[in-house]
């Protein structure tokens, strides 16, 4: 039995020691903050708005204000607007001068580019509210948001100007409230067009802390997804922040509905990840949006342009695949073009040449390769250094001849297919183009066009044509990378390649992570190539330098409903063919951890609880059949963890193979087990590995809630003593009595404890209760050791002193969960919640509180039937598992319905 036990506690302090490693990468090795900073030229001013007496009753503490700058903010103070309205909506936590980044750059850029128009930046004060946390504010701030809504429309209604749509961009949690603004019934769906949001947590909360967080983004998502007359003509973009945004992952920022979903690491001209603040002041992240904004504006008009289609493709420009300039106006597709026929044309067969002009060139520069049929030449990659032209790739039909020579009179432009390559390190601008040579044939295109204009004399294309079998190769992870010290694969790449390809089929779950090590030969020092990782059902695109070794992992896991033959690629693009490359591939065993820290986090807290239960019912159970009730340590070091954790194992399978037969009416409530594999979320053994991290740290907890009895129990009695003295005058003695009588009488706590909930917040009260119980737990724990130092066992106060630790280590977790609410009630300027989801919580704790700390004789008499109630409580442990893994504010139903089902058996059964 002790070996077995200390089996356990080995590979618990293993993986807890693994889990912290994940933790440690996960939290802080993360890449330097890339992001630049943007700057004012003139002194920002936030202008307060006066808006209805209606908002100054209904919302006392929000705050309409636009940003000004210099001689812009005098005219909003003599309530001037003359520009297209922007509405920022700050998240959690965030402050209405978070627009302050947004909305300078774009005064600037309309300044410096003389344009005929500039944007209005209105933004929201929530009063810094916690609305990540809290759920009950999020229908006051949707409330407010579409009151502030109607009130911009008013100020150019009230000037005489054509109405005008907004546009919203929303940070975090604001980017939800945009989204459930659409719900209110008295909401004009004309007025907003666009919403652009940024780190926002579309598809769930970070952590689902209460009923109403919960049904607020039911209800949201469900109304986008339903597509409806309100929601058809907007164009909805989300952007994620990737590695570095720690608050919200990037796999929660893909929305449902049709939406345009990136991560910064993808957006063209940024290529960085950007932390959860970060990314709304980050230059790099703000000059793109900025640029999406100013090419959304219908000049004619001076309002946003109408068609949805064009917004939706001016911000898949900007924002996913970005070929030529940086205004989209400028790079419209020219869908055919007239080449100069005196120019210098060169036909070239070779399947690997550079073009570049020569000095004697005084006239545009075309090179003509023609698509013949050959199975070895179906592909053509050619990277562009240095070429600062839109239009650079053309297909053409040659029919003319001039000296002799072919040459085509026109073409039809193919730079639309181009992506835009970042820095290596040189600091040359590169694009990138692959073709497929087969399909333009088909199109009856006989030649394909590279134009380096007279003008660009220093610019080169690097061409390879080849056959696509051939630089593509697939890489199979033994046992699905489920060993994690297994070695996968070395990939050598050809040193006249430009483009290869690397299949990785078997990476495609939450939890792997692969390192990459390239090790380069007769490649210059200054000389790096590029590594992309291309996800196809999440555009989470990478960029790697092959200058180093680097950890690759999901954001986004392969969901159930994704195709099958959809698998993640590694792009190689080398634009110094003089290199070859050996790829090392490997698993990465803490990236792995760190994924598991990354998603599943959250998980061990219903885990940790779900323990405790079980950890009760057992007592319950050993005190009716064994009449000696284990201590809560013992009960956690004998706990067959194995055994057990098969059981949520089998119960989830179950779920799974129910859900597999889509009965109409089933499931009636889903289960967060088939939550987290609809998301991809899911894999083998689950509760098994986390669980034993989950039972480490319940026994962690265990020890040093015992500690601070032993300590803090004898301290918060002589507070309590201090007090009274102090208070009430008395002498130490008549302290001690009183202190004594209050413990007796658990009636006048519990009815204290109700009222305090009643009039402040039940989470405090719960809070007050625990520090009680703490306080009689020291009381049943001297008298352990009483009965310990006197050689008499008395095996009753043994009973209740390991009974009531665990009570106690419940109660300790009804309160943490708690811990959101308590401070949002303390942070509220008038110590008022719309919604105290802890109320009954608190007055059922309390109430089961003084029935369970009365120890009478006639009421332990009564409590015969401890069997049957720990057979009750280990039916809501596993319940607690499978409703509570993403619904975390279940757990308190869970843990509260095993008290009170206890304490009533002590009297009533």
């Amino acid at each position: 039995m002790k070996k077995n036990i200390t089996l356990k506690l080995l590979a618990g302090a293993l993986l807890v020691f693994a889990f912290i490693q994940g933790i440690q990468r996960f939290v802080f090795d993360l890449e330097d903050n890339k992001c630049e900073m943007t700057f004012m030229f003139e002194y920002p001013q936030y202008v307060k708005l006066n808006l209805k007496e209606l908002s100054s009753t209904k919302f006392p503490h929000y705050n309409l204000f636009v940003y000004g700058e210099g001689e812009q903010a005098t005219k909003y103070k003599k309530g001037q607007f003359t520009g297209i309205p922007i509405l920022f909506i700050p998240g959690n936590a965030g402050s209405y001068k978070q627009v302050r980044s947004l909305a300078s750059y774009a005064y600037r850029k309309s300044l410096d580019s003389r344009k005929h128009f500039h944007f209005d930046f209105f933004t929201i004060d929530f009063n810094e509210e916690l609305s990540a946390l809290y759920g009950g504010i999020l229908n006051q701030q949707t409330a407010f948001a579409n009151h502030c809504i109607k009130s911009i429309q008013l100020l150019y209604k009230n000037i005489g100007q054509r109405k005008k749509s907004l546009l919203i961009i929303g940070h975090s949690m604001g980017g939800m409230v945009a989204k459930a603004v659409y719900k209110e019934m008295d909401f004009d769906f004309s007025q907003i067009n666009t919403i652009i949001t940024l780190a926002t947590p579309h598809r769930r909360p970070v952590i689902s802390l209460d009923e109403d967080m919960s049904n607020f983004y039911q209800q949201t998502n469900q109304f986008w997804q339903e597509s409806t007359n309100r929601t058809k003509n907007v164009a909805l973009a989300s952007i994620g922040g990737a590695d570095r945004d720690i608050q919200v992952r990037s796999g929660l920022t893909t929305a449902h509905s049709p939406t345009i979903n990136v991560l910064t690491t993808e957006m063209p001209t940024v290529w960085l990840a950007a932390d959860h603040l970060c990314i709304v002041w980050c230059k790099q992240v703000v000059s793109v949006v900025v640029r999406a904004l100013f090419d959304m504006v219908d000049s004619s008009n001076q309002n946003w342009i109408e068609p949805v289609a064009i917004r939706e493709e001016i911000l898949r420009y900007h924002l996913i695949q970005r070929p030529g300039g940086k205004s989209f106006k400028d790079f419209q597709s020219a869908k055919e073009v007239q080449f100069d026929p005196d120019g210098q044309w060169r036909e070239v067969v070779a399947h690997r040449f550079t073009a570049s002009p020569q000095a004697e060139d005084k006239s545009n520069s075309y090179f003509m390769i023609p698509i013949v049929d050959n199975a070895f030449r179906d592909r053509l990659t050619a990277i562009a250094s240095g070429l600062n032209i839109k239009y650079w790739v053309f297909g053409c039909v040659a029919m003319s001849w001039k000296n002799s020579a072919r040459f085509c009179e026109r073409g039809i432009d193919l730079s639309h297919h181009t992506v835009l390559l970042p820095n290596i390190g040189d600091f040359v601008k590169r694009k990138f183009v692959t073709l497929d040579l087969v399909s333009l044939k088909e199109k009856g295109f006989s030649h394909i066009i590279f134009n380096i204009p007279r003008n660009c004399q220093k610019g080169f294309v690097l061409v390879d044509m080849y056959r696509a079998l051939d630089r593509n190769l697939e890489v199979r992870f033994p046992f699905k990378s489920y060993i994690p010290f297994a070695s996968i694969a070395k990939v050598v790449v050809p040193s006249d390649a430009l483009s290869f390809s690397v299949s990785l089929p078997d990476l495609n779950r939450s939890w792997q992570s692969i390192v990459l090590k390239p090790n380069g030969k007769n490649c210059p020092s200054q000389n790096n190539a590029l590594i992309r990782k291309v996800v196809p059902w999440s555009h989470e695109s990478q960029y790697f330098l092959t200058n180093q070794s680097f950890s690759l992992h999901l954001h986004a896991p392969k969901a159930p409903a994704d195709s099958e033959y959809d698998s993640v690629h590694l792009q190689w693009i080398n634009p110094n063919p003089q290199c070859a490359f050996v790829i090392e591939i490997s698993t990465d065993w803490i990236g792995l951890w760190a994924q598991l820290a990354r998603f599943y986090s959250p998980i061990l807290l219903p885990l940790v609880f779900a323990i405790y239960l079980h950890c009760f019912a057992k007592q319950l159970k050993e005190k009716q059949y064994r009449n000696a009730v284990p201590s809560t340590l013992s009960c956690l070091l004998e706990m067959p963890i194995i055994k057990l954790a098969l059981i949520p194992e089998a119960f989830s399978i179950l779920l799974g193979f129910i859900d597999s037969l889509h009965l109409p009416k089933w499931p009636p409530l889903s289960s967060d087990e088939f939550i987290l594999r609809s998301d991809g979320l899911g894999f083998p053994f689950m509760y098994l590995l986390l669980g034993i991290v989950a039972w480490s740290l319940a026994i962690i907890l265990s020890l040093l809630f015992w500690l601070g009895v032993s300590t803090g129990g004898n301290i918060l009695h002589t507070l309590i003593i201090r007090y009274l003295r102090g208070s009430y005058g008395i002498s130490l003695i008549v302290a001690e009595v009183v202190a004594i009588g209050l413990s007796r009488i658990p009636l006048v706590i519990s009815v204290a404890l109700v009222a305090i909930a009643s009039s402040t917040c039940g989470s405090l009260a719960l809070f007050l209760g625990l520090a009680v119980c703490i306080w009689k737990l020291f009381g049943y724990y001297e008298d352990e050791l009483e009965s310990m130092l006197s050689d008499e066992e008395n095996q009753e106060v043994d009973d209740d002193f390991h009974i009531n630790t665990t009570i106690s280590l419940l109660w300790l977790c009804t309160a943490f969960l708690s811990v959101p609410t308590l401070v949002v009630w303390s942070r509220s300027p008038d110590l008022i919640l719309p919604n105290d989801y802890w109320l009954v919580p608190s007055f059922a704790w309390s109430i089961s509180g003084m029935m369970i700390w009365q120890r009478s004789e006639a009421v332990q008499e009564k409590s015969a039937s401890y069997g049957r109630v720990g057979n009750v409580v280990s039916v809501l442990s596993l319940l607690l598992l499978t409703y509570g893994l993403v619904s975390i504010y279940r757990i308190s139903y869970f843990i509260t319905a095993a008290i009170v089902i206890y304490a009533v058996s002590k009297y009533f059964m």
